[in-house]
């Protein structure tokens, strides 16, 4: 179940669309900071319905076993943690940060006919924020699946954990016409065909301190 497609969640149903995307993911969250550094991030990801039945199906072919379904939520996550959490954060510098490979805090919940899945991921080392910027971007590098922070205005991104000299933005993307055609013309046999569109699609949260 968990091998075939990107994101290692089986996000192909008979109702994905014909062009990239095909799957689409709203993100939620928010940024884990401790003695005034930045040590990680809370995340949520609510999978679309079409996505979320074929989880759906696998959990019910659970019939209430606890570990049988834990074991889903455990492979889930370890195929996350192998594509680095489809994330990246970036310093000031624009020198790429390290992760650890053990998320915490992880766990999937059923909303009506979707599935999320939450876990927080933790930097491998602390970053001090003060006098410091970093960039978070979440992605599938194929564009296979859309993962986009739906409500940016809202509650998508929360920066209530920041100190009083740190502020957060989400930037949107500035893709050219002639990527999103390209984008189109990609159908769901083509999962593998460019890992290099995601990036030209991710948000960026943007947070920058004093």
């Amino acid at each position: 179940m968990f091998k075939k497609l990107p994101l290692g969640l089986l996000l192909i149903s008979p109702f994905s669309a014909l062009a990239h995307p095909h799957a689409f993911i709203d993100m939620q969250t928010k940024p884990l900071v401790k003695d005034n550094q930045l040590i990680g991030f809370s995340t949520q990801w609510l999978l679309d319905e079409a996505s979320s039945s074929a989880v759906l199906y696998d959990v019910k072919q659970a019939k209430g076993d606890k570990a049988a379904q834990q074991k889903l939520i455990d492979e889930v996550m370890a195929n996350v943690v192998n594509e680095h959490y489809f994330s990246y954060v970036f310093d000031k510098e624009n020198h790429k940060i390290k992760y650890t490979k053990h998320p915490e805090n992880y766990g999937m919940r059923v909303k009506g006919n979707e599935v999320e899945y939450y876990f927080d991921f933790l930097l491998a080392q602390p970053q001090a924020l003060q006098n410091n910027e970093f960039t978070l971007m979440t992605y599938d590098r194929t564009y296979y699946v859309a993962m986009r922070y739906a409500e940016t205005g809202k509650r998508a991104v929360d920066f209530s954990s920041l100190p009083a000299n740190c502020k957060g933005e989400v930037l949107e993307p500035n893709v050219d016409e002639k990527i999103k055609s390209y984008a189109s013309s990609l159908d769901k046999s083509q999962k593998n065909e460019d890992d290099s569109l995601g990036v030209l699609f991710a948000q960026k949260v943007k947070i920058k301190c004093e």
